[in-house]
């Protein structure tokens, strides 16, 4: 990878960003979402019990962490497609999208810029998601925290990939807030069942060499590894559509 290549995509990127500080119109509600959803979901939820083991729990019964590792993850899940659907809102709104294809940079330049703007975004939802939950919910990880930031790195890389790659299709059409999330969560489905059951085990206390060692694990670096590469070359051709 060039130095070039990687200057110009971070001119695209630093465009990004610059963009949003302006405007503000993609970040405060992705976390205004997160935040709210966070609060009702705190609210609605019975008082955090003792853990127990699985083995411990009444038949049927879904353990406290189960639910708190099922409320992160869709939180995430929800306002990031927030965030998704304005990727390429202002091009397609301002007619713009013509000159940033005419940018001297391969396509998959392009794609690594948005990806890595949606991923800067999600990356602030979740900042301030994690010690929100922590509070909320009155867990707490220790030294698990670290593992955690990175089972959420590896998710965010997937989940920002197959964002950004619907997104651009969904830019195409003119009911993008409703195409993005038909065309996105059937992909995403297996990733957030992977980050759902790693997110459980450490919030029970499972360090991170027994939570690599898991098939869930795998799961979600075979995804980035595959839908990564996979996305970067299709947006060539979905773009240029």
């Amino acid at each position: 990878m060039s130095r070039g290549f990687l200057s110009k995509t971070g001119t695209l990127v630093a465009k990004d960003l610059r963009v949003e500080l302006r405007g503000r119109d993609t970040l405060p509600p992705m976390v205004a979402f997160a935040f709210t959803v966070s609060l009702l979901l705190a609210f609605a939820a019975p008082a955090p019990p003792e853990l127990r083991e699985p083995d411990a729990l009444p038949l049927g019964a879904v353990g406290f962490i189960d639910v708190v590792a099922a409320f992160f993850w869709i939180t995430i899940l929800f306002a990031g497609l927030i965030g998704f659907a304005r990727t390429f809102e202002l091009e397609r709104d301002d007619g713009a999208i013509d000159a940033l294809l005419l940018v001297p940079v391969d396509r998959s330049g392009l794609f690594m810029a948005k990806a890595v703007a949606n991923l800067t975004f999600v990356a602030v939802v979740q900042a301030v998601l994690l010690p929100t939950f922590a509070v909320l919910f009155h867990f707490d990880l220790g030294m698990s925290w670290f593992a955690l930031i990175g089972v959420v790195a590896l998710v965010d890389v997937g989940f920002v990939s197959i964002g950004t790659l619907f997104a651009s299709v969904a830019a195409q059409t003119r009911s993008r807030e409703l195409v993005l999330p038909i065309l996105a969560l059937p992909v995403l489905v297996p990733l957030f069942i992977a980050a759902f059951e790693l997110t459980s085990d450490l919030l029970a206390g499972d360090g991170l060499q027994a939570v690599a060692s898991r098939g869930w694990f795998g799961i979600v670096v075979a995804f980035d590894a595959v839908f990564a590469i996979a996305a970067a070359l299709v947006f060539e051709f979905v773009i240029d559509a």
